[in-house]
């Protein structure tokens, strides 16, 4: 027997129908089995024509009625084939989950509810009906649709409403429910039902017996005192019908106001007076209101009805226990009068009959309070409470009369301020004392003479009198400049200078007062005195407060000084005109009056110029400062345009200190953009540089303009720069003396120059020690001694996060530090600034270059460019030159000096990536990126390379993630990757090495200088001065075409490039 066309499906029940046709001989047989779990419970099996027509049972018995359990062959064989089948493709049926159906029918029937509710909105009322004991209030519901239907199990009306169903209320009455269904009015009251089912049903879940246990029909419910208070706020001005304890059934309007209540209070018996509270009352505490109701209303008390009747109806109307018929015997009555009829009295809610009420008013608690001052340090109070003419001290009230009705609360509330205010008794005489604690008499003096005066009577002696608490002092700052100091004074109306500096002690001391020499109290508060504490700790002048003579500054805190007097008015600020005219200067830099001069006044942007002024600004008075601006926004030509115009004013030599990668960078620079300085460049070898200390000392004025060297190098020679007064002092990378113990910062700051300043990128990087440091070189005490320093700023704003600090900080760094981000002069600057960086050989290095030029050089001297093979070997030794300007390792493996070029790079991608830059690095030698990658591995700067070995998968990997993650460098070969690739994560470019062809190095450049770049891109070109590199690059200037006259790439091709070229190229 042949089966076909199996097939298998699944229903709600988890059943499972399997279908298939039988080939048996010469007849076909159609088989439906259907199956539960493992359990066959029906099939049919019918014999069909060759068009699918049935034409009966087949003939071995199986009429497929449910009632066989075996089955007929073609059935076995239909089964078997379906068994197989399962077991072979290893998948099983699905079942529909139960909570599947459960979920769908649940949605469908809210669906449908909500279909059939459409048009139902607002068309029932929810009416409440409550019963009243004397401990609870009971709630049960009716609905009103066209009249009126109980509602029998509020769980199963909640759920309606909340699930939007449809409840039955009788035989053909069922009604959509939906909070929308009911009426606006009763739609709080609705969800308050549901909210109150909710928490019945959840604590009955908790604590029934067992999971079979059924949740019992909920008729009514119970309120609590919240639920209480709730329900009638919601019912406020509505009316209810309601049934009392006695079961007598009431209308009542629900009502916020204070009841009319009629307390009798009568003579009873031979000593005797009842109280009586009116039958109709009933009363109820709610969470914050006590609930009243009456014959005709439910009042919602206000807080004074609250506090006088709550405890009252407790004990007469509430709970099973309560009287409302009191009696009190006429001994306890001032008290009873005093503690519970006096408020009903105030409230006008007692009817009294045949009793004079005034007869049972206790005796009034009156105090007096005796204060002295033996002493200079000393303070007594001697306390005394009465009754009448019964008079006692409050320690000794065991001796009180029982007759006495006191006022306990009151004797308390004496008894709290003593002693909050006094802590001993003095030995034999039961008075309070204070003895040799300035702050508590302060405390007592400024605070607590009021609250005793609140209490009763006091009494002061005339030592005590003398006792004062002084209002804040007016406090004056004059400050007056003179030649490159300030003079600082202040006055405080009648506190000497040494008191004064006492009192600032008090203010770093957080105390809220200071005792006066003459024992009167100075409050110390926020106002002047405040102000000049905090400025004495910012100038470190604490101590200086205390002479007689003015307080002596540096200009540099004139802006400081400015800035805090002026944002605190409570002291009166007197500056005169030098004072001004210093801050106002530094203030309006933009609109000073120093001249761009004239080689610039086209070539600096408008930030520029603005620096170009901050920097003569500061000059001009005598500051220091950091030009902080982002790589890449010309620190150097703001440098050089001050040069030039100080070399014009007839100024001085300067000293610029600066990594030994970027000293002929400064010096090709300054050749660049001011030919007219004379610039020196102290580095090669010891007698190189004695050679030209020697020429130095020996100038007169208008000799070297610039002196350039390099961190290492002033270490070596400082003997000579110490001997030389220098008219500015520049250092580049400042970050070079971020740490202050090292030789390097100790070097730079015992060069003599008149004015210092300092350039970074990144002015600080790991803590604010470094920032210390490098003003610690631009104006040495500025931010204080190190030590001051950490404990002013440093702690407070590291450790601790103090704004106040910080801001501080701010306020002083603020007017010497400029830094501008490319973000920030976005507008002014082009799309992609490139800068050309130069390098200069030394030792191994440019002994190994010179001989090699020298052999080339002979070579074309004798004649060797005559053949195609000359050409080739010319080629591959222009190559060698290039390689070893890079790095001679290229070349010669043994090698193990350095590279002038490489010290340079590494010096650049470590500052980019610091400052938060992403590098594409590109180099036309895949062994030199190599080389990088070494360094960059050593110094932990995390990198990818592409090259042409890269794998094409890999090389995309690479690229997508550069654009998501953390990696800051991109090490690229200028073949496998100047085009077709997108890096506009990138914003640094860096070539390595200048190629023949300028285009190429400008399509690399375009991986990151293309659409999608949102910052602007700063190109570095590294060349290596006076060598191939350098003579490349000037050809590339004169002769933009040099792609179509030198070497076609992948070619060896001299086309255009003559003797005298390739000579000129070797020129150094």
């Amino acid at each position: 027997m042949e089966v076909t066309g199996l097939s298998a499906d699944t229903f709600w029940k988890g059943e499972t129908e399997i279908r298939g046709e039988v080939t048996d001989g010469t007849e076909r047989y159609r088989v439906r089995i259907l199956r539960k779990g493992s359990q066959i419970f029906d099939y049919s099996c019918s014999r069909v024509e060759k068009n699918g027509k049935r034409t009966g049972y087949c003939s071995l018995g199986c009429h497929g009625e449910g009632g066989n359990t075996v089955l007929c062959p073609h059935g076995e064989a239909v089964y078997g084939a379906y068994i197989r089948k399962e077991g072979t493709e290893g998948l099983k049926p699905v079942s529909t989950s139960q909570k599947v159906r459960f979920m769908v029918r649940e949605y469908t029937n809210r669906e449908v509810g909500r279909i059939m509710g459409d048009g139902e909105e607002g068309r029932m009322k929810l009416i409440p009906l409550v019963s009243f004991s004397r401990d609870q209030i009971r709630v049960r519901f009716q609905i009103f649709r066209e009249k009126v239907f109980p509602v029998k199990d509020l769980v199963t009306f909640s759920q309606a409403v909340e699930f939007e169903r449809f409840l039955e209320y009788g035989k053909g009455r069922s009604f959509h429910h939906s909070l929308t269904a009911f009426e606006e009015e009763c739609r709080p009251l609705v969800l308050l039902v549901l909210e109150l089912v909710g928490a019945y049903r959840e604590s009955y879940a908790q604590f029934k017996r067992g999971a079979l246990e059924t949740e019992p029909v909920l008729k009514e419910l119970v309120l609590g005192k919240s639920a209480r208070e709730r329900f009638f706020w919601i019912l406020e001005g509505r009316s209810l019908e309601c049934e009392d304890p006695r079961r007598q059934k009431r209308s009542l309007t629900v009502k916020k106001e204070n009841p009319k209540i009629c307390f009798r209070v009568e003579k009873t018996g031979k000593d005797g007076v009842k109280l009586t509270v009116p039958e109709e009352i009933m009363a109820f505490s709610g969470e914050k209101h006590l609930l009243v109701a009456d014959w005709g209303s439910v009042c919602i008390c206000d807080q004074e009805y609250t506090d006088a009747l709550t405890v009252l109806m407790e004990y007469t109307v509430m709970g099973q226990d309560a009287e409302r018929e009191i009696f009190i015997n006429d001994r306890d009555m001032p008290l009873f009068y005093e503690r519970v009829l006096k408020k009903l009295d105030m409230l006008k809610l007692l009817e009294v009959r045949d009793l004079d009420l005034e007869s049972f008013r206790p005796k009034e608690l009156k105090c007096s309070f005796y204060f002295d001052s033996p002493g200079p340090r000393e303070v007594t109070l001697r306390p005394e409470l009465s009754y009448g003419d019964f008079s006692f001290h409050p320690l000794e009230d065991e001796n009180v009369p029982r007759e006495i009705c006191r006022d306990v609360p009151g004797e308390f509330r004496v008894s709290q301020v003593i002693t909050r205010y006094f802590k001993y008794t003095e030995d034999g005489t039961r008075n309070l004392v204070i003895r040799n604690d300035d702050e508590a008499v302060y405390r007592l003096i400024s605070g607590g003479m009021g609250q005793f005066m609140e209490l009763g009577e006091i009494f002061l002696s005339e030592s005590f009198k003398k006792f004062r608490v002084l209002p804040p002092a007016d406090v004056s700052v004059r400050v007056k400049a003179e030649d490159r100091w300030l003079d600082l004074e202040v006055e405080t109306d009648g506190i000497s200078r040494e008191e004064l500096s006492a009192i600032l002690a008090e203010y770093d001391a957080g105390k809220k007062f200071y005792r006066m020499k003459n024992g009167d109290f100075l409050a110390l508060g926020d106002d002047g005195l405040l102000m000049v504490s905090r400025l004495a700790r910012s100038l470190g002048v604490e101590k200086e407060l205390a002479g007689p003579a003015p307080i002596r500054l540096p200009m540099y805190r004139a802006m400081f000084l400015d800035g805090m007097l002026k944002e605190d008015r409570s002291v009166s600020f007197y500056r005169d005109q030098l004072f001004k005219a210093v801050v106002r200067g530094m203030k309006d830099v933009e609109d000073s009056e120093f001249e761009i001069p004239e080689p610039f006044a086209a070539v600096l942007r408008g930030y520029q110029k603005t620096g170009y002024r901050w920097l003569k600004s500061l000059d001009a008075y005598g500051f220091g400062g950091i030009l902080a601006d982002e790589m890449g926004l010309g620190k150097t030509i703001q440098i050089i345009a001050l040069l030039l115009d100080e070399k014009r004013q007839g100024g001085g030599r300067t000293l610029i200190v600066c990594p030994a990668s970027l000293v002929y960078n400064w010096e090709n620079e300054i050749a660049r953009f001011a030919p007219e300085l004379s610039v020196a460049a102290a580095a090669g070898s010891q007698g190189e540089r004695e050679q030209l200390f020697e020429r130095l000392s020996a100038e007169k004025d208008g000799g070297t303009d610039v002196v350039i060297t390099s961190y290492d190098l002033l270490k070596r020679d400082l003997a000579f720069y110490r001997s030389m007064d220098f008219r500015y002092q520049i250092i580049d990378e400042a970050q070079y003396i971020k740490n202050a113990a090292t030789q390097a910062s100790r070097a730079v700051k015992s060069v003599s120059a008149r004015t210092r300043f300092a350039l970074t990128g990144t002015p600080m990087e790991n803590h604010l020690g470094e920032l210390w440091s490098i003003f610690d070189f631009l104006m040495p005490g500025f931010l204080f001694t190190y030590q001051k320093f950490k404990k002013t700023f440093e702690t407070p704003i590291v450790r601790d996060g103090s704004r106040e600090a910080l801001e501080r900080l701010h306020r002083m760094i603020g007017p010497f530090l400029l830094r501008r981000l490319k973000r920030d002069v976005l507008k002014e600057l082009p799309s992609k600034m490139e800068t050309v960086l130069y390098s200069r050989m030394e030792g191994e290095q440019k002994r190994i270059y010179t001989a090699s030029a020298a052999a080339l050089k002979e070579r074309l001297l004798a004649g060797e460019l005559e053949t195609g093979e000359d050409r080739m070997q010319i080629l591959a030794e222009l190559l060698r030159l290039r390689q070893i300007c890079c790095d001679p390792s290229l070349c010669f493996p043994r090698y193990k000096g350095g590279s002038a070029k490489l010290e340079t790079c590494m010096e650049l991608l470590e500052n980019g990536t610091r400052a938060g830059h992403k590098i594409l690095l590109f180099s036309q030698f895949t062994s030199m990126l190599d080389v990088i990658a070494g360094r960059l591995s050593k110094e932990k700067i995390r990198f990818y390379m592409l090259t042409g070995a890269t794998p094409k998968g890999r090389r995309m990997q690479m690229v997508s993630d550069f654009h998501k993650d953390d990696v800051m460098v991109f090490l690229i070969s200028l073949k496998a990757g100047g085009t077709g690739l997108n890096l506009t994560a990138a914003d640094v470019v860096i070539h390595y090495d200048p190629w023949w062809n300028a285009a190429a190095q400008d399509q690399a450049t375009d991986r990151a200088h293309r659409m999608g770049q949102e910052n602007q891109v700063t190109v570095f070109r590294l060349v290596t001065s006076h060598t191939v590199e350098e003579n490349i690059l000037k050809l590339q200037e004169r002769k933009r075409d040099l792609a179509d006259s030198v070497v076609t790439e992948g070619t060896g091709s001299f086309a255009g490039l003559t003797r005298e070229d390739l000579l000129a190229m070797l020129d150094t």
